[in-house]
């Protein structure tokens, strides 16, 4: 039975329920990281049925419909009322190809929209969350409320998208034993992959933030000097990244760092950049 828009837009917001909105879309690109981490393609492209989609083609429509929530969020804040236009999804399927789609450029795309649009609803007077659009078929959104249907359109996408991935097999990881800690000559740099999942600022430093990692099998705390460096820290959140691992644990500001963040351009007086992985990996994946 086809839905109603009513009936779409309850059981969208029902996937968020009491939840923070703000959180649920924050955390959205490091779980498609995870979840499709170390899968082959065929797994990716398998469909559950001919008339629905692969995880490829809903990582490509999810990519897709982040452009789209940008604009319309972008178009409401500088435009109290503006019409906002629908679009056909599966008519963007099909003539996008979205099949042949890379996921993990599909990933990326939909990772770096999403980190700018929550570092642009950072910045603008929060009283602009309350300008509203009017949409096509759904009639008239505040960004507050556009922020909750992506929250729950987020949520709805990645229940498929593990569902469709919990019966196929991935081969087991367990990310290598950590190397001794660094003393002297002839022990290597253990580096790892890991995800940036939280960054809280230190009150005692100017400079220092401590950032939670996980490298798989656990998570880690690090002490990294980007609060200056970066002119919003909060976007480098669900980023993959790496890390050193087996440096010795020292304490920073009040705060002990179990690792180092791997960054480049520092010592060249550039402004630093993270080290990333050309494709998602595992939490935990060892450089060589």
């Amino acid at each position: 039975m086809v839905e109603t828009v009513e009936q779409y837009v309850d059981r969208i917001l029902s996937y968020v329920g009491t939840d923070d909105p703000w959180t649920v879309v924050a955390s959205t690109p490091a779980r498609l990281q995870a979840a499709v981490a170390g899968r082959p393609r065929a797994q990716l492209e398998a469909k559950p049925a001919p008339d629905r989609w692969s995880v490829v083609e809903i990582l490509a429509h999810l990519a897709d419909a982040e452009i789209v929530g940008a604009w319309r969020i972008r178009s409401v804040l500088a435009s109290n009322g503006a019409a906002l236009q629908p679009y056909d999804q599966d008519r963007w399927a099909a003539t996008f190809r979205y099949a042949a789609a890379d996921p993990f450029e599909s990933i990326d795309l939909f990772r770096a929209v999403r980190a700018n649009t929550l570092s642009l609803l950072r910045r603008v007077d929060s009283a602009l969350y309350e300008n509203y659009g009017v949409h096509g078929e759904r009639g008239r959104e505040t960004v507050s409320h556009i922020v909750r249907l992506y929250a729950g359109h987020d949520r709805n996408h990645l229940g498929q998208i593990e569902r469709l991935l919990a019966a196929a097999p991935r081969a087991a990881f367990a990310p290598a034993p950590v190397e001794p800690p660094v003393q002297g000559n002839g022990i290597p740099l253990d580096v790892r992959a890991g995800t940036i999942e939280a960054i809280e600022a230190i009150a005692e430093s100017r400079k220092l933030m401590k950032l939670t990692v996980s490298f798989g099998d656990h998570r880690r705390t690090i002490v990294a000097g980007i609060r200056q460096e970066r002119s919003d820290p909060q976007a480098l959140v669900s980023r993959q990244a790496l890390f050193i691992v087996n440096i010795p644990p020292r304490t920073l500001a009040g705060v002990e760092s179990q690792g180092m963040l791997f960054d480049l351009g520092h010592a060249d007086g550039l402004t630093p950049v993270l080290a990333i992985p050309e494709s998602t990996v595992p939490d935990g994946t060892r450089a060589a």
